[in-house]
């Protein structure tokens, strides 16, 4: 029985549920709170339904509605030692095919009963197919059989996926049965890598925290607001030197969105909260006056950039079979380097000599950084901004090792106003991690339900 291509389309319907999961907990105004998977759920469907994946997933859910409705109708749908015997075929066929079973997203985060419906749907497939086809009850169905029979359904079925012509709690119409927003976010969920689903947790998470901290304050988004934050993203995208000749609206249609459904976006909500929080919290005479009295430090992480390029050396002071050089063989190395460079390329000699993996295939760019970073070291930051564009350093000595350093480019100064904003974004940016670290979120870790080891 050749199941495996089934097993990996997870074909998938949510059962009613029982009391919410909590797979998450975190702490705002002194009180302990989940994130429940519905929590998620819906987080997921709203933010995903219009991406490419979103969609996959609501085509999955408008396979399985089909699938269900036909094998009721012919009395087909598996008793459950049959579903059964058909997890044990397949977890057999994936662990010859040098797979676990439970390292599969969609079983190790689904609980045993609802797994065993998404079988159910599958086996129920291959008997409505089987039979109209005339074949034999031992006859295999093949994946094309499968997808031709359901390509066939579909034609037929009255199909509606386009989330502007559906209801807003729904995701697709089979006929007059509507497939709401929750059972896309389930199956989004059940199919989702932890990593996935831990960024969602996290996003479900510091919504709450900005959304609480806005209330207090008494700030919240206006129609008023939504109009002036489209319009800016439209002017953006419209600035932007790689869209050049593209409309809006066809920039939006590429990635699934329409004005209106950015406009229905929590993420995007959730920014313009924060943008007038943080106005309100960071007043413009607030940061005028530290300017005036801290301008070096507000220059040093605010102000103009400059490019660099590197040639970097792996060294210690003592060094070990990872890092062989001594500081002192790494600086004769890129000193000799230093005089390569009159007669070659930048960019050349760094793609031979670098051994800085983030820049060396970049031909060192390192691209820009202001003269305070947490991404780079102080000592290279210190050279960079202690030259002219065009300027190669000396051989400079950091933690791990030694760099040149060239400044490619150097942007212009800002002006006050300038100055003042980004200041105030940095702020925001400091309050957007102090929302969400004030959480202290916990993620339970994901078990996988026990595999059936035989039939019942």
């Amino acid at each position: 029985m050749n199941a495996l291509p089934l097993l990996l389309l997870s074909l998938s319907v949510a059962l009613p549920q029982g009391p919410d999961e909590a797979i998450a907990t975190y702490q705002l105004d002194g009180r302990t709170l989940p994130v429940t998977r519905t929590d998620v759920a819906l987080e997921m469907a709203f933010h995903l339904r219009r991406r490419d994946r979103g969609q996959q997933a609501v085509e999955q859910l408008v396979a399985v509605t089909i699938t269900r409705q036909a094998a009721e109708a012919k009395k087909l749908m598996p008793a459950e030692a049959d579903v059964r015997a058909f997890w044990t075929d397949l977890q057999e066929q994936l662990r010859a095919a040098g797979r676990r079973p439970e390292d599969i997203p969609a079983v190790r985060n689904t609980g045993e009963a609802q797994w065993l419906a998404d079988l159910a749907v599958q086996l129920a497939q291959k008997r409505v197919v089987r039979q109209e086809l005339g074949l034999k009850a031992d006859e295999e169905v093949s994946g094309d059989m499968l997808t031709l029979w359901l390509q066939e359904q579909r034609k037929n079925a009255l199909v509606v996926t386009d989330p502007d012509l559906l209801p807003a709690g729904a995701v697709a119409r089979v006929g007059t049965t509507e497939i709401p927003l929750i059972e896309l976010g389930l199956l989004l969920l059940r199919t989702a890598e932890d990593d996935e689903r831990d960024r969602f947790v996290k996003q479900v998470v510091y919504l709450a925290a900005l959304e609480a901290a806005a209330r207090k304050d008494g700030v919240q988004v206006t129609a008023a607001d939504l109009d002036a934050a489209v319009q800016k993203h439209k002017d953006d995208a419209q600035k932007d030197p790689r869209y050049r000749g593209v409309t809006y609206e066809n920039l939006l249609k590429a990635e699934g969105l329409t004005p209106q459904s950015i406009r229905d976006l929590r993420v995007f909500r959730g920014q313009i909260l924060l943008d007038k929080l943080a106005r309100l919290r960071f007043r413009d005479a607030d940061l005028a006056a530290e300017l005036q009295d801290n301008r070096q430090a507000v220059r040093d992480r605010h102000g103009a950039r400059r490019r660099l390029g590197l040639i970097y050396l792996r060294a210690l002071d003592e060094p070990n079979p990872l890092a062989p050089r001594t500081m002192a063989d790494a600086e004769r190395e890129l000193g000799a380097a230093r005089e390569r460079l009159q007669k070659d390329p930048f960019d050349v000699v760094a793609r031979v000599v670098s051994e800085h993996n983030a820049s060396k295939a970049q031909g060192g760019d390192a691209g820009w950084h202001r003269r305070r970073s947490d991404n780079m070291p102080d000592a290279v930051l210190a050279a960079a901004f202690a030259q002219a564009a065009g300027d190669v350093s000396a051989p400079v000595r950091v933690d791990d090792g030694v760099t040149l350093v060239k400044t490619l480019e150097i942007e212009p100064e800002p002006d006050d106003a300038t100055l003042r904003q980004r200041l105030r974004e940095g702020k925001q940016k400091d309050l957007q991690n102090q929302l969400f670290d004030a959480c202290k979120l916990t993620v339970a870790k994901t078990s996988a339900p026990t595999p059936t080891k035989g039939r019942k």
